[in-house]
Parts: C-alpha cells; sequence; structure tokens
C-alpha cells in the first residue's frame, strides 16, 4: 500500500480460531518493522469477539488505523493476537509513505529547459549539415592531372637529341663519300662499316 504522511489509511487483521474457554479471550495489537529492521511498540486494535456457540470454529476481521507521521513510518504492518498462553502473528503488510506528493515544476523552470533543449536541437542539426556538405565536397573534387605544357617541355628535348643525332649521321656519311679519290690512296681515312661497303659500289 501507498499512503501520503498524516493521511488515514486503514487495513484488516482476520483472526480465526476455535471458540472455546482457553481461547475466548484474546487482545489483538499491530507493529510495523521499518526499512532499518527496527521494530516499533505493539498498539493494541480496538476488537472484541462476538458471542458463538462453543467449539466452532470463529472468524472476525479488525480494522487498524495506523499512524503515518512521515516517511519514516515506511515499513511492513504485522498484527498480534494474544492469549492467555499463546501468540500468533499475522504475515504482514508493507506500507510506502511519502511526505508529499508530485509537484508541478515551476514555469520558469520549464521554459529554461525547453529553451536548452531547443538550442541543443539547432546546434546538432547545424554540425550535421556542415559535415554532409564537406564531404559531398570531397567526393566531387576532380582528380589531379598532368599540365599538358609541361609534358610537352619534357618531350620536345628528347626529340631534339633524336634530330640532332640523325643530322649527325647523314652529315658524316657525306663527308666521308666526298673524301673517297678516284683511286685509293695507300691508307684511307676510316669510314663506318656501312659507309665502306657503299663507296667501294
Amino acid at each position: 500500500m501507498v499512503s501520503l504522511a498524516n493521511e488515514a489509511i486503514s487495513f484488516g487483521c482476520k483472526i480465526s480460531y476455535p471458540h472455546t474457554p482457553e481461547l475466548k479471550d484474546f487482545t489483538a495489537w499491530y507493529f510495523h518493522v521499518d526499512l532499518q529492521s527496527q521494530r516499533s511498540s505493539e498498539k493494541q486494535i480496538n476488537c472484541s469477539a462476538h458471542p458463538v456457540q462453543e467449539n466452532q470454529t470463529h472468524s472476525l476481521k479488525c480494522w487498524v488505523t495506523p499512524q503515518l507521521p512521515n516517511a519514516s513510518a515506511t515499513g511492513t504492518y504485522y498484527c498480534s493476537v494474544h492469549w492467555p498462553n499463546l501468540i500468533r502473528i499475522s504475515k504482514g503488510i508493507f506500507i510506502l509513505v511519502r511526505d508529499t506528493g508530485y509537484r508541478e515544476p515551476p514555469q520558469g523552470a520549464q521554459k529554461l529547459l525547453l529553451f536548452c533543449f531547443t538550442g541543443l536541437l539547432t546546434l546538432l542539426s547545424i554540425l550535421v549539415t556542415a559535415l554532409l556538405l564537406w564531404k559531398k565536397g570531397q567526393m566531387r573534387a576532380p582528380p589531379k592531372r598532368l599540365d599538358p605544357g609541361t609534358a610537352h617541355g619534357q618531350e620536345q628535348p628528347v626529340a631534339e637529341s633524336i634530330y640532332a643525332s640523325l643530322q649527325g649521321r647523314d652529315t658524316e656519311i657525306y663527308s666521308c663519300i666526298q673524301t673517297v679519290p678516284s683511286s685509293l690512296p695507300p691508307n684511307p681515312e676510316p669510314c663506318l662499316p656501312g659507309e665502306n661497303a657503299q663507296i667501294y659500289e
């Protein structure tokens, strides 16, 4: 059971016993054990048996209205029945006592909380949008290529060297042909093997 402090709450204790001369007189009490396992003193319950026939089982229900001043009254409440030579204790019922009920937070606090939450959502939205735009720009960036002018400038010296080598060889062959007389000299000037074959033909 749950109750607010200083609020009336009741629970029942059911007592069943055979109506015999030894058990016809009894007293009922209640006590509680708090959350620290401390047992309170017993308080008597106003409960009396009705006249019944002897040797018959008698049942009655007694109501208990405990005092609940504050949250320290939270605990398990028990009923205790005392006969002259016998004591019986019930299983118990747990009662949670709250000092105050639910209270709505102040309007100023609600507005501040709403403003902070809205600002946080706006900031997160801006950050996510900026991140998506940056990634999109990275994906659209074109790959790096070589400059055509630079490539042409690097290939040009190779072409010039080939042309110069061919030109030089033609000049050398021509000089060798011009220096051949009508009759072979005793010590002819050396020429390339390919050029000698052309001269003697």
